[in-house]
């Protein structure tokens, strides 16, 4: 979705442009949100080195599945939580979504943003995300295969929301690309199939798409 630079221009609020007491909360923010992002790597770090401890005792096929299916099915439930507000208009939804993101605590930690929302259809791109930080800091023990299952769960919440709704993961910064681009789009038939985590959803999106034989493995 191509935008000229003054609709991308006309999306940011530039610092000078908000007022002085406004300026000197989102300075003072700034603190707040490294120390959150700080204790979030925390927890994606004891993950991380617990699912490696796992595969390591159990199998890493069988417990990347299982990690994976048991996110899916977690993000998919809470998902559901929303539903009712999705129910009455699936495009309210999403904007409603994404002022919670942006103005919350992902918008905080993550640099969250919309580039498009338009009727059936929003884009969202996300610069930073800890999780990646994490993972490519642990990859010596895996950390982007495990922290796939993270970011795959989106499609899940994304379903949990919605019967109506798919979304597609066309960027990912776990696959090296510079931002993350997560595209939600109704449709008036989509396939039951995609509330579940499967194989075949891995090896597109998750750990099974980049699997690769460990030493010692076949």
């Amino acid at each position: 979705m191509a935008h000229t630079s003054e609709e991308v221009e006309a999306q940011i609020l530039k610092w000078e442009d908000r007022d002085r007491q406004t300026q000197e909360e989102d300075y003072e923010r700034q603190l707040v949100a490294s120390g959150i992002r700080e204790l979030l790597k925390q927890w994606a770090r004891t993950y991380t080195r617990l699912a490696r401890a796992l595969a390591d005792s159990f199998g890493e096929e069988e417990v990347l599945d299982i990690l994976e299916e048991v996110w899916w099915d977690q993000q998919y439930e809470a998902g559901r939580s929303w539903r009712e507000e999705f129910d009455e208009d699936p495009q309210s939804g999403m904007e409603m979504m994404f002022r919670r993101w942006h103005d919350g605590a992902q918008g905080l930690t993550g640099g969250v943003y919309v580039v498009g929302m338009e009727e059936g259809r929003w884009d969202l791109i996300m610069l930073n995300c800890y999780h990646k930080d994490v993972a490519l800091e642990l990859d010596d023990i895996g950390g982007r295969e495990i922290g796939m299952g993270w970011c795959m769960s989106d499609m899940a919440a994304t379903r949990g929301w919605c019967p109506r709704l798919v979304m597609r993961f066309p960027n990912m910064q776990l696959r090296g690309d510079p931002f993350c681009w997560q595209i939600r789009e109704t449709v008036e038939d989509a396939d039951p199939g995609l509330d579940r985590w499967s194989k075949e959803l891995s090896e597109r999106y998750g750990w099974r798409s980049i699997r690769k034989p460990r030493e010692g493995q076949p």
